[in-house]
């Protein structure tokens, strides 16, 4: 076929490598997310155990509920525990002062892992309280220059003010460095042993601990929940006011790694799937033409004695050619997708290097190309095969059975009602992502500036301290030109954690629910943070440098109402630590605007704010670009002290950016494939319109003779088309309904039945359709009646 017609076998070719290798760059992705095996010992023996609280369902255990649950011997064969939030902590002696994050593990959790060290070991049980670290896999490559020489080697780490490390600075020891594939807190740059976390071990209300079991040869995952939920009731009978309102979820450790992303990478390889649905259809469409054109070759075949699968085998194996040649094309337009999907995807969410070309995924691409083969060689070969041959050795050239006119035309409404699908799922995420954009985070984001910078523990361990630092920089920062107001925080607004959350409890009000203690996040702060990001003071007034160690607390508009409902929370007092004999008692001296914590799509939250000059994000307002000012920050701060690491700098903006950049993706996504898609279709329906109008050169030259005009022409191709696409508009409608269900979840304040966006989807389609259509319209209104009828 490449030498017959080797024009349209690059079309085609091109067409299949496109939606061939689009698949493949995708399916790399899932595959290494979803797919790909842990490379721990026998995976599917390990569960991750989390709490449930309060709608929550993934928070840290407590130390407690370890406890319990580990002495279960009849249903596990090992248990690990790690600290789930990150600690801050310095890093010095071999280079610049560098912030990096920290956790704890117990030595137990390697071995039920089952997991080997790139090089070195890791802790052994004696070893609980050592001066030992391990490091990931990435410090190692980047700050260490991935030298092995590094076992055994002291390296400076200094906890940070307010840590609950045991330490303020120490030598520790590097005993091992994890493989690049360490499945667990891939955000975790050092890991020391549990005995270097103080009380937190103990501390039966830390809700911060990440659990992984083996289990046992023939236990499932519903038999450990039912003995937890065991566990759950006596927890809460022997110890209501720490366990009250807790709940566990079990569930297999791939499944809870690849949780969050699941839903997302399902819906890109659905779309992409679809693209490719839509060129095989375009191809079939193509060889469907060009079988009509050999329809006297085929008739000619079988009355000198072809057998029909003969033809069938052989029409069958110029497809598969061509589907490879697609496929071995294809590979590398996912070579160069794949790098370029990579550059766009959202920090943090998908390790890059974990994402490659392998030998599965170039299985992958040979069986989508076979199977490519088949999906749109089927129908052109049994359209060859069926011919009659003493009906195709009397029809010419340009006759055409009624068969192969409704074969093609399946094609298109089957290709419009993928398309469609397609375009509205694309539409509906452009319409949520711009909801999404307009939405107020509760500050102005704009000429805010923000590091992180961390101060060592072992220079800063009182709050004088502390806030001596901070009124010397607080000075030289406000000297530099354009610095309005500065401010610091222990965590960002959008880029909260669960980790700072906290729970509390308001004598005698109507928001609270029993024994249920709500829950707040819980943000520390310098007087002028609400200055700084332009959060509104609703009532009561903000923190004075005076107000340092009193029981002070501001809470937001959303605690306010809630908790003091048609009252003015000012004055107001509540339990900030509800543990213990002597509860710690917090009184409200102002009210605030709520504020977005965890992203600009989540619900409002309870948040008060406390004063603390231990912060580790510095918020700088200026009156012009806040990232030209980034250098002068660095000088001030390293001229008070060398010694203190600067990370992580970025402007406000870029923050809030930030936080919708999986939504940002996805959306960008669905729309390369809905454009692309878009284009399959338009060269579609201008293929078979085109064909039509060849295969009808004599009807349309007689329907002129006999006194048709050129309007009527038009409108009669016009016509058909148009029918042809409200018969795949109303399947693709149908198709909507299993789409919503898949899209609802992953959509924000948008309906999945949104009519806006099915109206506007639906005349785009129908615009694309007139405008394939208008060129073969054209050619088919100027054929000259005479001319067709002597030359038929």
């Amino acid at each position: 076929m490449f030498r017959r017609s080797p024009a349209l076998s690059a079309t085609i070719v091109l067409t299949l490598a496109l939606g061939i290798g689009a698949n493949t760059a995708i399916f790399s992705v899932v595959y290494s997310v979803l797919l790909q095996p842990l490379a721990v010992r026998d995976p599917a023996r390990l569960v991750a155990i989390w709490d449930n609280y309060a709608g929550q369902p993934k928070l840290g255990v407590s130390p407690a509920e370890y406890e319990r649950w580990r002495r279960q011997t009849d249903l596990f064969e090992s248990t690990g525990i790690y600290r789930y939030v990150a600690s801050g902590v310095n890093l010095t002696g071999r280079f610049e002062p560098i912030r990096v994050r920290s956790t704890w593990a117990s030595a137990s959790l390697f071995v039920t892992l089952g997991v080997r060290p790139a090089i070195g070991r890791f802790f052994s049980a004696n070893e609980s309280a050592a001066p030992i670290v391990l490091l990931s896999y990435r410090l190692w490559r980047d700050q260490f220059r991935a030298d092995p020489k590094i076992i055994g080697s002291p390296i400076q780490v200094s906890s940070l003010p307010g840590s609950a490390l045991s330490w303020n600075q120490q030598a520790f020891t590097v005993v091992g460095v994890f493989s690049s594939d360490f499945p667990l807190a891939p955000w975790a740059d050092v890991w020391m042993p549990e005995g270097q976390a103080n009380d937190e071990t103990t501390n039966p209300v830390r809700h911060a601990f990440g659990v992984v079991a083996r289990l046992k040869p023939g236990v499932g995952e519903r038999q450990v929940s039912a003995r937890l939920d065991t566990i759950g009731r006596e927890l809460r009978r022997d110890h209501p006011s720490t366990s009250n309102g807790f709940g566990f979820v079990v569930t297999g450790l791939q499944e809870d790694l690849a949780r969050n992303l699941r839903p997302a990478m399902l819906v890109l390889l659905g779309a992409v799937t679809l693209v490719l649905l839509i060129a095989c259809v375009n191809v079939a469409n193509l060889l469907l033409a060009r079988s009509a054109t050999r329809r006297h070759e085929m008739a000619v075949r079988i009355a000198l004695g072809a057998g029909r699968w003969r033809i069938v085998r052989d029409s069958m194996g110029e497809s598969l050619e061509l589907a490879l040649a697609g496929g071995a094309v294809g590979l590398l337009v996912a070579y160069i997708g794949l790098n370029s999907l990579l550059r766009l995807v959202p920090s943090g969410s998908i390790d890059p290097a974990s994402v490659r070309l392998n030998l599965v995924t170039l299985g992958f691409l040979f069986a989508a190309s076979l199977v490519t083969g088949l999906i749109f060689g089927i129908a052109p070969a049994f359209e060859a095969a069926r011919q009659d041959p003493n009906t195709g050795l009397r029809e010419s050239g340009r006759s055409v059975a009624r068969g192969a006119t409704a074969g093609r035309n399946a094609l298109v409404i089957v290709e419009f009602a993928l398309t469609f699908s397609l375009l509205l799922g694309a539409g509906l995420f452009l319409r949520s992502f711009a909801v999404l954009l307009k939405v107020d985070p509760g500050f102005q984001p704009e000429h805010v500036l923000t590091m992180r910078f961390t101060l060592p523990a072992q220079s800063y361990s009182g709050d004088q301290k502390l806030r001596a630092f901070h009124d010397r920089l607080n000075s030289g920062l406000k000297a530099l030109p354009g610095v309005t107001e500065v401010a610091a925080a222990n965590a960002l607004p959008l880029g909260s954690t669960r980790g700072n959350t906290i729970r509390f409890v308001v004598p005698g009000s109507p928001g609270m629910h029993g024994d249920l203690l709500p829950m707040a996040q819980n943000c520390l702060i310098t007087p002028d943070y609400f200055r700084a990001l332009g959060i509104p003071l609703i009532a009561g007034r903000t923190y004075e440098p005076r107000d340092v160690g009193q029981p002070y607390i501001i809470v937001n508009q959303t605690m306010a109402r809630t908790f003091w409902p048609g009252e003015n929370a000012v004055g107001k007092r509540f339990i900030t630590g509800p543990w213990g004999a002597n509860p710690s008692w917090s009184t409200v001296i102002g009210v605030v605007g709520d504020v977005k914590q965890f992203g600009l799509d989540s619900g409002s939250t309870n948040d008060f704010y406390a004063l603390w000059y231990g912060g580790t994000y510095l918020l700088i307002r200026t009156s012009s670009d806040p990232l030209a000012l980034a250098s002068a920050v660095r000088r001030e701060i390293y001229a008070i002290d060398a010694m203190v690491p600067v990370s992580d700098v970025a402007s406000m903006q870029q923050v809030v950016d930030a936080s919708s950049g999986s939504r940002r993706f996805m959306t960008l996504l669905l729309s390369v494939f809905a454009a692309l898609a878009l284009v399959l279709a338009l060269i579609g329906i201008y293929s078979v319109m085109s064909w039509s109008v060849e295969q009808r050169r004599q009807e349309i030259g007689v329907r002129m003779a006999l006194g048709a005009d050129t309007r009527g022409i038009f409108s009669l191709i016009l016509g058909r088309a148009l029918r042809l696409s409200f018969i795949g508009l109303a399947l693709g409608l149908l198709g909507t309904l299993v789409l919503s269900r898949r899209l609802a979840s992953l959509l924000f304040q948008v309906s999945p039945h949104d009519p806006w966006i099915l109206i506007g989807v639906s005349i785009a389609m129908l615009f694309v359709t007139a405008a394939a259509c208008y060129l073969p319209a054209m050619r088919a209104a100027e054929v000259d009646p005479l001319e067709t009828l002597r030359a038929e």
